[in-house]
């Protein structure tokens, strides 16, 4: 099986963990992984590409740079795993530098509800569940990956309490997860065990570069390219497609 991984920055974590397992030869064989970065994730909130009725052409200029089109017209692949639909943190900076605070009163805030707040991470992803139905209509299996979760040194909790980040956060992966549940595209979920009791990301799994306050590394890279393996292995190949989110990635 051929599968393509493709998305946002966290891409990064992804193809340097590939590329451990190849090298330590603890890849599936039976899996052929490709990973292509499309770009950074500040353009997926816009119109980045275009409905070529068969394909997605890209019509951002840094993506189009990395990926004209998607699927590639070759190779052909028999699913797409996409990086892109469970990244919460531009949802959040609007929170945290708007002064706002969802469905919780805090001092020099702005309450909003629930309903403002799906609107506005609907807004965030309107194009990525656009590309999500578009590959869904031309008959090309998809699923998600989760990125890292939170790591307590984020810059956003020097402004909101940890509480208040943490609802943020994991009401935006609520929302998304529900909206992934419709389409019948599965999420490939992190392992329990890369978070800490609070939900917060393991510092061991932190970005190699220590300016780097929110990608992983390559052994979290690794985890989840073991998982995407996992998923093609037991879904995939099966010919069934999960209707029950999340997929976790281990037993943890």
């Amino acid at each position: 099986m051929k599968i393509l991984v493709s998305g946002d920055s966290h891409i990064g974590a992804l193809n340097r963990g590939l590329q451990q397992l190849l090298a330590a030869r603890k890849t599936d064989r039976s899996v052929d992984i490709s990973i292509l970065p499309l770009g950074g994730g500040h353009l997926l909130p816009t119109p980045f590409f275009r409905d070529a009725g068969d394909h997605a052409e890209m019509v951002a200029p840094d993506y189009q740079r990395h990926m004209p089109r998607l699927p590639p017209a070759s190779p052909k692949f028999d699913a797409v795993v996409l990086s892109m639909p469970l990244w919460p943190m531009r949802v959040q900076h609007q929170i945290t530098w708007g002064k706002f605070a969802l469905a919780e009163h805090l001092e020099g805030r702005k309450t909003i509800s629930h309903l403002v707040f799906k609107t506005l991470v609907l807004q965030d992803q309107k194009y990525v569940l656009e590309l999500i139905d578009l590959l869904g209509r031309i008959g090309i299996p998809v699923a998600a990956v989760s990125p890292p979760r939170m790591f307590r040194d984020h810059s956003t909790l020097k402004f909101l309490p940890a509480t208040q980040a943490r609802t943020c956060f994991d009401t935006y992966l609520e929302i998304m997860n529900a909206e992934l549940k419709a389409r019948s595209v599965p999420v490939i979920d992190l392992p329990r065990d890369c978070c800490d009791a609070e939900g917060f990301m393991l510092q061991k799994f932190r970005h190699e570069d220590p300016e780097d306050e929110h990608h992983a590394n390559a052994e979290f890279g690794a985890l989840m390219v073991s998982a995407v393996e996992r998923w093609a292995v037991s879904d995939l190949a099966a010919g069934r497609r999960k209707k029950l989110l999340p997929w976790r990635g281990s037993a943890s």
